[in-house]
């Protein structure tokens, strides 16, 4: 038996609460000047994977000519980015879907691939294990056209919940956690909702997507602030852009990453570009 929280039910009352959206009232600029130019690029198919409730879709539909499928496990989410973008859905430009990876294949029609995913906000840290997180990646490959892309955010273990890396040693020890996993809390009044991280350093993180067919394009920092504050801040936004051109990737809040699918998907990626992924931008 494993510590994970239901994640699902947990996520429900990060967004009932209102919790998520004092926390994170718009997309890191940086990174939605990233997702924004490659759709602009003609990448306009979009799997928004682990949306939430339209942190990125709902100024992506309003910015861009993007047409996205948005996949959540909380249906609080998903009602709420369903009611805040009920134009887009009325014309077929935003498609909600609330379930899991086996939910969203299943509602695809046949043929239907993607130019672009994205998982933000460290959607990719939240699913446990290391083995279900490599399959996430390998099935989304598998939605993506040849030559489509993705853009991926996680949290760096030097950076991140240090104290809780200490509490989660036991489970690592007793066999019910790997290796950067730990569990954490939200509160709010009265509300305290529990998540579950997977905590990365750069070498795992590129090597999740070079194992599952991906060619790395880039990887940078997502910020090097807390990104809490960098997006409620616009002078705390700029000052983490300053950060970015002087500060080692290592110091880093979070990592992003922007890959393709390889042409041939059992091939050992190339080394990627280590680049801040903010500029332009």
């Amino acid at each position: 038996m494993n510590p994970v929280c239901d994640v699902a039910d947990n996520y429900d009352q990060y967004f009932a609460s209102q919790l998520y959206d004092q926390r994170y009232p718009r997309p890191n600029p940086s990174s939605f000047a990233i997702v924004a130019r490659e759709i602009q690029e003609g990448r306009v198919r979009v799997l928004d994977f682990g949306c939430g409730n339209g942190r990125y879709a709902a100024p992506l539909l309003e910015q861009t000519n993007a047409m996205i499928v948005a996949c959540d496990i909380s249906r609080e989410a998903i009602d709420e980015l369903s009611v805040r973008c009920a134009k887009h859905v009325d014309t077929g430009r935003l498609r909600p879907v609330c379930g899991d990876l086996s939910v969203l294949t299943n509602t695809m029609g046949r043929g239907e691939r993607f130019d672009l995913a994205i998982l933000m906000f460290g959607v990719l840290g939240h699913i446990f294990s290391r083995a279900l997180r490599q399959k996430t990646l390998a099935v989304i490959r598998g939605l993506l056209r040849p030559g489509g892309r993705i853009i991926v955010t996680v949290p760096n273990a030097a950076r991140r919940f240090l104290k809780q890396q200490v509490v989660a040693r036991r489970w690592v020890q007793e066999g019910n956690f790997e290796p950067g996993d730990i569990l954490y809390e939200r509160k709010a009044d009265h509300v305290v909702v529990k998540m579950y991280y997977h905590l990365y350093n750069p070498e795992e993180f590129m090597l999740e997507f070079e194992q599952q067919g991906f060619r790395l394009i880039q990887v940078g920092a997502e910020s090097f602030l807390p990104e809490s504050g960098v997006v409620r801040s616009t002078t705390l936004h700029w000052l983490d852009r300053a950060l970015a051109i002087i500060a080692p990737l290592r110091y880093a809040h979070g990592f992003l990453a922007v890959a393709e699918v390889a042409p041939d998907a059992d091939q050992v990626a190339r080394a990627p570009q280590i680049a801040d992924p903010g500029l332009p931008g």
